[in-house]
């Protein structure tokens, strides 16, 4: 029988799995992490154990899905904003000396959440959920009082 991995953090084997919708998790974590989004139903897993990050997207009037980003604005397209957004090098090392955020990175919880984004096809919408969670926020504002942008 093959195993089947966790399918939050694709890495450790599944020794448990939701009631809800039977997907595989390796931790308690993990298990945090995966109820913090929408269940898939049993059926539409796959049959390796792994099945695909649904998130809920909004849609127009049309019917088709619209563009939208964190707090419902509209998305960037251009290109000259989003480097507006990026963080220089001087961010990055205002980043790598915050003692509050290298504290609240110790945490091998936020570590693996991050890691989450990372891997989501839709990291925006994962940033928004985990933002409900009070220690990713305490994370978000850690970041943000770090680099002093609060746009």
């Amino acid at each position: 029988m093959k195993t089947r991995l966790c399918t939050v953090c694709n890495e450790a084997g599944a020794k448990y799995k939701c009631p809800k919708c039977s997907a595989g998790y390796c931790s308690v974590a993990c298990y945090k992490v995966h109820k913090t989004e929408p269940c898939v139903s049993p059926e539409k897993n796959y049959s390796d154990g792994q099945q695909p990050r649904t998130q809920q997207h909004a849609t127009s009037d049309t019917g088709k899905p619209s563009s939208l980003t964190i707090a419902n604005a509209p998305a960037v397209d251009d290109e000259d904003e989003k480097a507006k957004h990026r963080l220089g090098p001087e961010d990055l090392k205002k980043l790598h000396q915050a003692d509050r955020v290298k504290e609240l990175l110790a945490n091998p919880e936020i570590r693996l959440l991050l890691d989450a984004v990372r891997k989501d096809p839709n990291p925006v919408e994962a940033i928004r959920i985990l933002r409900q969670r009070p220690d990713f926020e305490q994370l978000a504002q850690a970041l943000i009082c770090a680099t002093k942008r609060v746009d």
